[in-house]
This record gives structure tokens, sequence and C-alpha cells, in this order.
């Protein structure tokens, strides 16, 4: 009786078939709490918003919400410029995404919008298709639809690790390359080169050098106060009032430069007006389908595009939002961050949005302005940029576009981490690496190179075959290593039963190696691929000895302490080794074996 629910030992006697049925009852409600707690794994809302705590987080949230909004009401402006459609496609994509993704991602500081990367990515994809910039809007939207698709069937498939592949010297190489290629592009209408001038700025000055006596003054003087403004906004923190300034930087360049277009352009000739954006969508965007009849056929022409560009776009996103958890303790999920990100891309496709991912820099200010939940980095972001959007966007027919272009060289600027190479070149240098690790200069370098070459969808696929090839080579040939005891005296000496327990690299001074005994340690798994390597490292080692020695080898002793994996293959090669070589009176031992793959050598 006394395992009975509270209930029952209260009522006493009951009948039986009320009894099964209360017992039934409690039975089925931890399934239901079990249950309730796998839908809150996929929906991390359902968490986190019940335990809101509205008179400690809500102000925070609020200030912090309203300054990442006004912050990417201007910089998706200037991204959807650098993506090759209407203007007004930029603060679309920061409506409906923000909010799909405060639903299902698991990163409190992350600020869904558009990003520069992400844009130049799209910019140069849409850009093959004509000069209507009506037609590429449709096509970015296409895209956009397919790389959130993507994005959800990686999360569903559990795909997430696939990103691993992309080294993070390739990754960074690939990234400081695209800065350079982002800013390079924003050059020739910065400066105010006329909009006739083909090709990119470097391309300009070696060949269409005549393009330069068109040059437009006013635009290049704007650009160059307006780009002076924002390389310098920091400074104003420190001056009290001003810091707001500082905070909303793209804001108000954006405000003060459409004032003094409008009254400039007013007076001045027609050639020598400062080029604007012109006229915008007024209000909020309409729901339409992604999927029109005259761009549905280009499904497939888009897809590899399309996949390239929800690599990049999980890639930059998760590791941007792992680095904020890990310095605030919270964990986020591989999983929820795909199918976060996947079904904002979708939604965004509806309003005829671009491709977004988790903003870096947006990250950082969300972390500085003390936000605690998704509330203030997307939601109420997703408000204030509607809310500008459907008041001001009549009034932004004059904003210039000079000021877009200076907002993302600005951004950009950011993007570039040359100190990289330069850490990889100091391993490089470094002897006591091995080959493996000297490589990675190699591997920046390449992409660096090929990405300013090829541009950024050549370089991004260079970046990534280079990296599996990379794995596939170490994995194909591991390293080997022949190995010593560490000398108990001072001289290199040992008595009979005075053995060192400590096995080292043979090379190092301090190391003795046995007479007659080869003594090797494979690191990384040892399976069908690189089994042969290691039977051939064996023979050279053999050969090099007996032509030194004059003798074989005694014995050989694998130390398998380095030894992740084996598979059936590598267990029969190692059976037929151990056969050959006591056919030639050679003993052959493994030691160290652990976990599976100490199994399997037993």
């Amino acid at each position: 009786d006394s395992k009975l629910p509270s209930p029952l030992r209260r009522r006493g006697a009951m009948a039986s078939s009320d009894l099964q049925k209360t017992l039934m009852a409690t039975k089925r409600q931890p399934k239901r709490a079990s249950c309730f707690q796998e839908l809150k794994s996929y929906v991390p809302i359902l968490d986190w918003l019940p335990a809101y705590r509205i008179k400690d987080d809500l102000v925070s949230d609020i200030a912090g919400g309203i300054t990442l909004g006004c912050i990417l009401m201007g910089q998706s402006l200037a991204h959807a410029d650098l993506c090759r459609v209407q203007l007004i496609s930029g603060p679309y994509s920061c409506m409906l995404p923000p909010i799909f993704y405060a639903l299902f991602g698991t990163c409190i500081h992350a600020s869904v919008g558009t990003g520069g990367l992400v844009s130049l990515l799209t910019g140069e994809q849409l850009a093959r298709y004509g000069d209507d910039v009506e037609h590429r809007t449709a096509v970015g939207a296409l895209l956009t639809l397919q790389v959130g698709l993507i994005m959800c069937l990686m999360g569903l498939c559990r795909l997430a690790f696939l990103v691993r592949f992309l080294s993070r010297p390739a990754l960074s190489g690939f990234i400081t390359a695209s800065a350079l290629l982002i800013m390079l592009s924003q050059l020739s209408p910065m400066i105010g080169l006329p909009s006739g001038a083909k090709g990119g700025i470097i391309d300009i000055c070696l060949y269409q050098r005549q393009y330069f006596e068109q040059l437009n003054v006013a635009t290049l003087c704007l650009s160059m106060c307006a780009l002076f403004f924002l390389m310098n906004a920091k400074s104003l923190k420190r001056m009290g009032v001003l810091k707001y300034v500082a905070q909303f930087k793209e804001l108000f360049l954006l405000a003060v430069t459409l004032l003094f277009t409008r009254s400039f352009n007013a007076c001045a000739s027609e050639d020598g007006k400062i080029t604007v954006v012109g006229d915008m969508p007024a209000g909020l965007p309409h729901f339409s389908s992604p999927l029109k009849k005259d761009i549905v056929g280009l499904w497939w022409e888009l897809l590899p595009a399309a996949a390239l560009v929800a690599l990049v776009v999980f890639l930059s996103s998760f590791a941007g939002a792992k680095k904020f958890a890990m310095k605030d303790g919270y964990q986020i999920k591989a999983f929820n961050e795909l199918i976060a990100l996947g079904l904002a891309n979708c939604a965004g496709a509806f309003n005829g949005a671009v491709p977004t991912q988790i903003g870096l820099s947006r990250m950082g200010i969300a972390h500085q302005a003390g936000i605690k939940s998704q509330l203030g980095a997307n939601i109420l972001v997703a408000a204030v940029v509607a809310g500008i959007t459907a008041v001001f966007s009549k009034d932004l027919y004059n904003v210039p576009k000079c000021a877009l272009n200076c907002i993302i060289v600005n951004g950009a600027s950011h993007l570039t981490e040359f100190e990289e190479v330069v850490e990889l070149w100091k391993l490089a240098k470094n002897p006591k690496y091995n080959w493996k690790c000297r490589m990675d200069v190699v591997v920046w370098i390449t992409g660096f190179a090929c990405t300013l070459y090829f541009g950024a969808f050549q370089g991004i696929l260079i970046a990534v075959v280079l990296s599996l090839c990379l794995i596939l080579y170490q994995v194909v040939n591991p390293e080997v290593t022949e190995l010593g005891f560490k000398a108990s005296t001072d001289h290199h000496t040992h008595a009979p039963d005075d053995r060192a327990r400590k096995w080292i690299n043979c090379t190092s001074k301090d190391a003795v190696v046995e007479d007659g005994i080869l003594v090797y340690r494979i690191e990384g798994p040892l399976f069908y691929a690189n089994v042969e390597s290691m039977q051939e490292w064996l023979d050279e080692r053999e050969v090099q000895y007996e032509e030194e020695v004059g003798v074989t080898y005694q014995g050989i002793i694998l130390s398998a302490a380095a030894v992740s994996f084996v598979d059936t293959t590598a267990i029969r090669v190692l059976e037929d080794m151990i056969k050959s070589y006591a056919a030639r009176g050679i003993m052959f031992f493994i030691a160290n074996g652990y976990g599976s793959a100490g199994r399997m050598f037993t």
C-alpha cells in the first residue's frame, strides 16, 4: 500500500477498475513529460520563454534589440547592394528570419540577418542573370529557399560534421581574400567612376583609364569623409553623449548623407549629381512564392551554388555562435543551428529575402549590450527593422549609394585574418613541428590566392577540395615514428635490470635504441587505406638496418597506444606479417593496445 500514489492511500478502499485507471494514468505522466522535454529540445523557445525573467532581463533586451535593429537596418541596405538585388530586399531579409531563428536556435547572442561574406557569394552568383534587378531579386529568393532547404536536410540527416572537412587555414585564407574582393568591388562606385565602367577597379586602372576623366568629385569627397567617419567612430565612445553616434554609426551616416545629398543634388548639374538609391517600395513586404514560373526552371542550375552558400552560412554562423557560447558558459547544438538557420532562410524566401547568417560583429555588440535572450537578439530586432521599413522606406530615396559602399568596405575590413598566416608562418619555421603542421601555411596561401584569382565561389571550392585531399593524404600516410627508451644515465647506457619505461622519439638526444629491436608507433587509425603504407615503412627500415649493421632485426614491436581504430583488413595483414617475420626468425609483438583497437588485436 505504501507504493501507491498518495491519493490512493487517502481514499483507502477503491474499486479495482478505478485503481487500474489511476495506475495507468500515473504511468502515462512520465511519458507525457518526456515527450514535452523532447519537444523542448527541438523548439528551445518552449524552454527559455516560460523561465524568462521580465524584471531582470526585459530592459537590457529592449535596449540591445533597438541597438541591433538600427545597426542591421543600415547594414542590410548595403548588403543588398552587394547581392545585386533590390535594396529593399536587405531589410526584408531581417524580418522573418530572426523570428524563426529565435524559435529553433540555441545561441542567446546570435543576431540573424544579412552578412558581407554570404552577400558576396550571392552577388557573384546572381551577376550571371542579366541587368534586370527585379529578375535578379526573384532568382535570389529562389536561391535563398534552396539554401534553407539544404540546411534543413543537413540537420535532419545529422550532417553537421561535413563542415569539419574545411580546415581552419583554408577557411581563413578564403575569408581574407573574400574580404579583399568585397572591398575591391566597392571601390569603383565609391570613388565616383561612371556606371559604364565595366570590370573591377584593377581592370579599370590597367586598361580603362579614360574613365578616370569622368570621375565624380563630389562622390569621391563624400566617400572619403564617410569612410573616415566609420573607421574612427570608435573614438567617440569616450565622449559622453557622442557614444550613441558611434554605436549607431551606420544609421547616423545614412541620415546625415541623405540630408546632404538632398541639398547638394538640388543645386548640382546633371553630371555632377551624387548617385542615390532612388525609389523603394513602401511599407512591409508581401508574401509571395519564390517558385515563380519563369524562375523555377533555374532550380537545378542554382543548386550547386546554394549548397556552397549553405556551407558557408553554417560554417561562419556556427563558429561565431560557439565562440560566444563558450565565453558565457552555455551550450549550443549543431542540429538546432542547422534547422534554425534553414527554416529562417526558407521563411525569408517568401518575403524576397537574400540568404541570411549569424553576424559575428553583431554578436559582439549583443554581448556588450548585455542581451539576455533571443527576445532581444532577434525578435525585437525584427520588430525594429520592420518598424523603420514601414515608416521610413519612402524617405530612403536620397540615400547616396556611395555611403552604402563605404559601410560594406568598413565591415569587410574587419574580416581579414592576416595575423593567422603570420602565426602559421612561425609554426612552419619551427623545426620541432612535422611537415603536416608546416603544410597549414601552404593551405592558407593556396586558399587566399585561388579566391583572389578565380573568385569567391571557385576559391571556396578549391579550399574544400584541398582540405579533403590533405585529410585523405594524412589518413593514407599516417605518421610512423621509431621509438627509443629514455636513458637513465648521463652517458646513455643502461644495465640489464635498469630498463627505462618512458618511450620517446628515437631522434631525441636522450633516446636509446635497443640493438636488434625495432620499436615503432603509428599515429591514427590502422585500416585498409594505410596498412600497406606501414608495411612499406617496415620494409624500408629493415633493408636500411641490414645494410648498416649487416644483420637483420631480432624483434619488431608495434606500440599501438595511438591507434584508435583497426579494421579486419589491417588484422589480416598483421597476421600475414607475423607469419612472414616468424619464418625469417623475427619476433613481432603488439603492445599498448587500448579500447576497441586493443580488443581487435587480441
